[in-house]
């Protein structure tokens, strides 16, 4: 999710805490709507567990529980992530005393505990052998990677994803997991590895937004790896996220189109061919092409103008 910028002091600091106020009861809303209630909620809620064992039926039933009671914890831990938002916005201006101190150590406790829970609720789905084929545990591999993620295990969190597209590669959510993989070879500097799995993630049938991501986090790496290749399929990414067409205003999608708008026009012009300029830009769509094709063309005009001539001294 979006990272946090610098806090704004003054008379912006109520209005901003407000907001971010709203925004924790949104959240908490929308993951109860989603079934994500925590823990004490769902519990209500909930049907009595069948027994394991007791045929397909109850298997399926107790996959089923163990995965709502997983995903409220998780849901329980995003809940306490925004009131710690919260609580640093309501502190950055003001100097924080011994009261909001606290808070701020009573809620860490509690999400390390629900976290540690939440581990555990989605190991022992995942690992239980009367459960292997059930529907349920590819989804429950995908929260178990990124509770381990937010432990600080990206091991533990690879091993699971890995987990998730070898024993389940037709599943829904291995599109998701291979992008994952890409963020996490990413991250630690395995850029083949990092392309690859970027491919895993676009040959699975992926939604147009998780394309572009996948895209884009591709691009990227084969620039890192370098070589005259590697940046010719990292334009030709690009040119695919601007193909896909404008994503909603404010998603983070949108922020990617844009991204791969400026950075094609970057690429090309330094490193593309302007004879075949024309034939690439049509690639990218009848709307965005001939915009970014005028675009390249008019920085190479710039970058072939003479310099201008030194002015005298007086």
């Amino acid at each position: 999710m979006p990272e946090r910028a610098a806090w704004i002091a003054g008379n912006l600091i109520k209005p901003r805490r407000a907001a971010a106020r709203r925004v924790a009861a949104m959240t908490a809303l929308a993951l109860a709507a989603a079934g994500c209630a925590p823990p004490a909620t769902a519990a209500r809620a909930a049907p009595p567990r069948a027994a394991d064992g007791a045929g397909a039926g109850a298997g399926a039933a107790s996959a089923a529980q163990r995965l709502r009671e997983a995903e409220s914890l998780a849901g329980h831990y995003r809940v306490i992530g925004v009131q710690l938002f919260v609580l640093d916005e309501a502190s950055a201006a003001d100097a924080q005393d011994e009261r909001g101190a606290a808070r701020r150590a009573a809620l860490e406790a509690e999400a390390a505990r629900v976290l540690e829970r939440t581990v555990a609720a989605y190991t022992a789905l995942v690992d239980a052998p009367a459960l292997r084929r059930a529907e349920q545990r590819p989804r429950a591999l995908l929260g178990l990677a990124r509770a381990l993620q937010d432990r600080g295990e990206a091991r533990g969190a690879e091993a699971r994803l890995r987990q998730l597209v070898e024993d389940h590669p037709d599943a829904s959510e291995a599109p998701e997991a291979y992008l994952a993989l890409a963020n996490l070879a990413f991250a630690a500097g395995r850029l083949d590895a990092a392309a690859r799995a970027c491919d895993g993630a676009l040959q699975r049938g992926a939604g147009a937004a998780l394309r572009k991501r996948a895209l884009y986090v591709k691009s990227w790496s084969l620039r890192g790896l370098g070589g005259r290749g590697a940046t010719l399929s990292a334009m030709a990414a690009l040119r695919e996220i601007v193909q896909l067409g404008p994503a909603g205003e404010g998603s983070p999608e949108a922020t990617i189109d844009a991204a791969a708008e400026r950075e094609l026009v970057e690429l090309y012009a330094a490193h593309g061919d302007l004879d075949e300029a024309g034939a690439f830009f049509a690639g990218a769509g009848d709307h965005a092409g001939p915009r970014l094709l005028a675009e390249v063309r008019a920085r190479a005009a710039r970058q072939r103008r003479p310099p201008p001539l030194d002015r005298p001294m007086l």
